[in-house]
């Protein structure tokens, strides 16, 4: 209140304090919210926003364009990948349709160079994606030939990559399919005793295969490590076999294994074999009369690139007991032909690990006694795959019966003979193989 001035004389019956006061208690004033926009806060909101400053969020069209091309532009930098998981896809309809989708896909990124990018990528991580051929170089030769070893690689080991399609023998991989037996002798091998394995020289010893040598070959290389005179190398590959080199050759892939002098060679494969095979005359499903003599052959095949004139020893691990009675009556199958090849090669041992994963009844079990003792879980979930305890199960016995060909416990020990199997049987042990109509 200014000097002078006197406060107004409230009108009859009203309060003297005020308005807000006359019902006794103290009313609050209108005043603004602080969380209010102000006069002039509200104003600038209202101005249209200044051209090229447009904030809001992308329109959903544009939002779903940049979804398009994000999605073919990984489609592209992996066109490479896409054709190879296409191939991987059973013989059918599905495959095919695949492969139409894709091919023309990884045409048009490799013209761009758009799966370089990729390349140098699995190149820098040691991905080795490469089949090195499309054909299993597995050749046939008709029962009653003068001449049965024209059926052998060359003595290099090296699997002749253009056989002339005119000569005596062909290709199982481009020559009609038959149910007729062939006659097969196994390649000239030695049988003197392997050399004695030292710290300074140890034992060059290979594990491979398919996906079942994963764990089983991890325990391999860490058990053998324990002799101190074994140096072994794991090389498997999932997905693979020997029914589809057009996804990844086995027979290129161990050419390059052989420049490395393995001495000893474990071998595991099957679990992806049970699926047709493509041949010039169609596609033959497992376990038909044409696959059977067709799959005989590329397991003869391999045997033989792998023993070629040399001492070299293969261990051929067969499958164990599987959970699904349908796929273990596949496997056993399989077993059968593994074992029957392998009677006609000095060097080829077979090793049968049903008894492993089999309780008293002989059938599946996946709690059994592991090397411990302990009764332990040695299969993993899907009741295909070992778990740990069943790789170092599995591991234990190969080195138990490459212990009996070589001194593995004292480098200055005697070794002992390799075991010399019985002569290769005069007929092909295809006939003695069940096929699909005898299995349940």
């Amino acid at each position: 209140m200014l000097q002078g001035e006197h406060p107004a004389t409230p009108e009859p019956g009203a309060h003297p304090a005020g308005p807000q006061y006359e019902s006794g208690l103290a009313q609050p004033v209108d005043l603004p919210r602080l969380d209010e926009p102000t006069v002039a806060t509200r104003a600038r909101r209202s101005r249209p926003q200044a051209e090229g400053r447009d904030h809001s969020t992308m329109p959903a069209g544009k939002a779903l364009l940049a979804v398009v091309l994000a999605l073919g532009l990984a489609m592209l930098l992996n066109a490479n990948q896409l054709v190879r998981d296409a191939q991987r896809k059973p013989f059918g309809t599905g495959r095919d349709v695949s492969l139409a989708v894709w091919e023309p896909v990884a045409v048009v990124a490799e013209s761009l160079r758009l799966t370089e990018p990729r390349r140098l990528a699995d190149e820098a991580l040691g991905r080795d994606l490469s089949n090195g051929s499309d054909a299993f170089d597995v050749t046939l030769i008709a029962t009653g030939a003068d001449d049965p070893t024209d059926t052998d690689v060359p003595a290099t080991g090296d699997p002749d990559p253009d056989p002339d399609p005119d000569s005596a023998t062909s290709t199982a991989s481009t020559a009609p399919a038959s149910t007729a037996t062939t006659t097969t002798e196994p390649i000239p091998t030695t049988t003197q005793p392997p050399r004695i394995p030292t710290v300074e020289a140890p034992l060059k010893l290979w594990v491979g295969g398919d996906s079942m040598s994963q764990v089983f070959g991890e325990s391999l290389v860490r058990i053998a490590a324990e002799y101190e005179v074994v140096d072994s190398t794991l090389d498997y590959r999932i997905s693979t076999g020997l029914t589809r080199p057009d996804y990844f050759n086995w027979p290129s892939h161990f050419a390059e294994v052989l420049t490395e002098a393995p001495e000893v060679m474990v071998v595991m494969f099957g679990a992806n074999d049970a699926q047709g095979m493509e041949l010039s005359t169609g596609v033959f499903q497992p376990f038909d009369d044409e696959w059977v003599a067709e799959y005989t052959d590329r397991v003869h095949f391999v045997m033989t690139q792998l023993t070629a004139n040399s001492d070299r020893l293969v261990l051929w691990v067969g499958q164990p007991r599987m959970r699904s009675s349908d796929f273990d009556t596949k496997m056993q199958t399989l077993n059968g032909i593994y074992e029957s090849v392998a009677a006609g090669f000095d060097t080829v041992t077979y090793l049968d690990s049903v008894e492993l994963f089999s309780n008293a009844a002989g059938a599946y079990e996946a709690f059994l006694p592991a090397l411990d003792g302990q009764v332990r879980d040695l299969r993993q979930q899907d009741g295909v795959h070992l778990s740990r305890s069943g790789g170092d199960l599995l591991a234990d016995a190969v080195l138990s019966r490459l212990g009996e060909m070589v001194d593995l416990t004292n480098p200055l020990a005697p070794t002992t003979t390799v075991p010399t199997t019985s002569p290769v049987p005069t007929t092909s042990p295809v006939a003695e193989t069940p096929t699909a109509g005898s299995t349940p």
